[in-house]
C-alpha cells in the first residue's frame, strides 16, 4: 500500500511523542515543509534533516541529509544531499536525475536546528521501518 504525505506526518508525530520533549529541549519539534515543486530554493536547504520524494500524494523515497557541511555551509546537510539528486534544467528549476526518482514531481523536508542532526537520522530510521516506499531498499527493524 502506498504511503501518503498524511501518513508520513502521522508517523513523524508518533516518533516525536517518544523522542522530543518540548519542555526539556526548549522549542517545538520541527514540522514537514509544504511540497517543493523543484523550483526555487529547497525548503530547509540550510539545515540537517530528512527529505521525502513525492509522486502525486505518494511518498516514493525517504532519505536524510545530515552532513556537517563545508566552511561557510555548516549544517547544510539537506541542501547538499538534495543537490546530489537533482540537476538544474532552467533558471531556478530542477529535475531529479536519478532514474528511480525522475517520476517524482516534488519533495518535502523536515529541517532540524543545529545540534539535532542525530535526531534526523533516528527519524529516517523510524520512518523506513514503518513507511513502505517504492524505492527504499533498506528496511530496518521496528
Amino acid at each position: 500500500m502506498p504511503t501518503s504525505i498524511k501518513s508520513l506526518k502521522k508517523h513523524t508525530q508518533d516518533f516525536f511523542k517518544h523522542h522530543w520533549n518540548d519542555q526539556v529541549i526548549g522549542f517545538s519539534a520541527p514540522k514537514w515543509s509544504e511540497e517543493w515543486l523543484l523550483a526555487g530554493p529547497a525548503p530547509s536547504y540550510d539545515k540537517q534533516g530528512v527529505y521525502a520524494f513525492v509522486k502525486g500524494d505518494e511518498i516514493i523515497y525517504i532519505g536524510s541529509g545530515v552532513s556537517r557541511g563545508k566552511k561557510g555551509y555548516e549544517g547544510h546537510g539537506l541542501g547538499a544531499r538534495i543537490g546530489g539528486y537533482v540537476r538544474v534544467v532552467g533558471e531556478g528549476h530542477y529535475r531529479a536525475h536519478d532514474e528511480r526518482l525522475a517520476e517524482a514531481g516534488a519533495l518535502v523536508t523536515i529541517g532540524f536546528p543545529s545540534g539535532y542532526g542525530h535526531i534526523a537520522i533516528a527519524l529516517e530510521y523510524y520512518l523506513l521501518s514503518r513507511v513502505p516506499t517504492k524505492h527504499n531498499s533498506n528496511r530496518p527493524g521496528g
